[in-house]
């Protein structure tokens, strides 16, 4: 028996709008109404009726629910898309019971912590999101990967936390180098008003420029409050123990896979065998009269750009460069300000000793001045130039490793001129 929809509705009693759910109770009204009654020949219309309509919803819905799972899918591929916009990459969308994949193809391995960072924060921000575990695909092909991984949002701050550590941990390492250098400028600019704490951390830092020095040009050096005792002839023990350290350094970080590391042991390798062995006595007391107020700045600037570096574990560094920044920061400013004052007229030429005064001949400056032949105006204005070198190269090496950790700024850089 064929009967149209209309026709089946009429038959049930319902109107178009009727869900599976009135059909049913209509179709058990109706049959038992027809047992009572005694009509089992109508029972049969009533059956083909309620099938007839019953197939009918169900392809109805399945549809509806069809068509809005890809409505779902293209929101969430639009907001991605937005997301990555100027990545120029590829994006699908597919949803299943369990998770919802994101699908990426035309990316490089090297974008996967810009990639995940993007996708996380869209996500988290997503109101129209219906899965609580997403899984992120960078294709290489159709059947093969880069790489893959789950992004949890549940709503336990806990579990979705443990079950993000590596996309955390990237952002934990991405606000460090972000905010780690400004809040060290914050902290120097506050200590500037505390003098005497400034100047107390600033005279280790300058006793260490000389003893580096020292030590780099095979002399003995130990450091005191506000001065460093050097022996008067180079000693092959402290030559041969610091070629030691820094071949110690150098096997380290190749047994870490360290390459900054090896990078910088062989460098002062390099700086050790010149100044030990092709530097001579008159340029060497040079150096040391320089290398006080010099290495308020150079050794400052490495404690602070240090920062960013992986060294091997043993030194404990990923503890140790706190305080290294912040006492770097601190020293640099000091000594930043004061020669840029000094260069205007604000600030005195700091001639002298600690322990001599001003009038001490033994002073650094006093033998720039006095020995090395060096004028006034040359011993400033060398002072400011290193100092505005090594400002230079702490502002190169934040924005670099800014953008090496955050390289979506990049990519939120190109959007804006889209």
């Amino acid at each position: 028996m064929d009967i149209n929809l209309n026709e089946c509705y009429q038959i049930l009693e319902l109107d178009e709008s009727a869900e599976i759910a009135e059909i049913e109770r209509a179709y058990f009204r109706l049959v038992g109404e027809c047992l009572k009654q005694g009509e089992k020949e109508r029972i049969e219309t009533i059956k083909t009726a309620y099938q007839t309509l019953l197939n009918h919803r169900k392809t109805q819905q399945q549809k509806e629910s069809t068509q809005e799972q890809k409505a779902y899918e293209q929101e969430i591929t639009n907001g991605i898309a937005r997301a990555l916009r100027g990545m120029a990459l590829m994006i699908r969308v597919d949803t299943t019971v369990e998770y919802l994949e994101i699908k990426i193809r035309g990316s490089k391995p090297r974008q996967k912590a810009t990639i995940l960072h993007l996708i996380y924060q869209y996500l988290r921000g997503a109101d129209n999101l219906h899965h609580t575990l997403v899984r992120v695909t960078a294709l290489k092909t159709v059947k093969t990967h880069f790489w893959q991984e789950d992004i949890n949002l549940t709503p336990d701050k806990h579990n979705q936390v443990y079950a993000n550590d590596y996309i955390l941990l990237q952002e934990g390492e991405k606000t460090l180098n972000t905010y780690v250098l400004p809040i060290a400028g914050a902290i120097a600019l506050a200590f500037s008003s505390a003098e005497v704490l400034t100047w107390f951390i600033g005279m280790w830092v300058h006793e260490f420029g000389h003893a580096t020095v020292a030590w780099f040009s095979g002399y003995r050096a130990m450091i005191t409050f506000g001065a460093t005792i050097t022996a008067l002839e180079k000693s092959n023990f402290v030559y041969f123990g610091i070629l030691f350290l820094l071949g110690l350094t150098f096997y380290t970080g190749w047994k870490e896979k360290k390459n900054s590391t090896m990078i910088v042991a062989v460098i002062l390798m390099i700086l050790q065998f010149i100044l030990t062995w092709m530097t001579s006595y008159a340029d060497y007391v040079t150096l040391m009269a320089f290398s006080g107020i010099g290495g308020e700045f150079y050794l400052s600037t490495l404690l602070i750009i240090a920062f960013y570096w992986r060294l091997p574990e043993k030194f404990y560094w990923d503890f140790w460069r706190f305080g290294a920044v912040a006492i770097g920061a601190i020293t640099f400013f000091s000594s930043f300000t004061k020669w840029h004052n000094i260069n205007v007229g604000r600030d005195s030429i700091p001639w002298g000793t600690l322990w001599g005064g001003r009038g001490d001949s033994g002073g650094d400056l006093n033998i720039l001045n006095d020995y090395a032949g060096w004028s006034t105006n040359q011993i400033v204005g060398t002072y400011i130039s290193l100092g505005n070198i090594c400002l230079v190269v702490i502002i190169s090496f934040y924005l670099f490793h800014l953008f090496k950790s955050r390289p979506e700024l990049w990519v939120k850089i190109r959007q804006l001129f889209r």
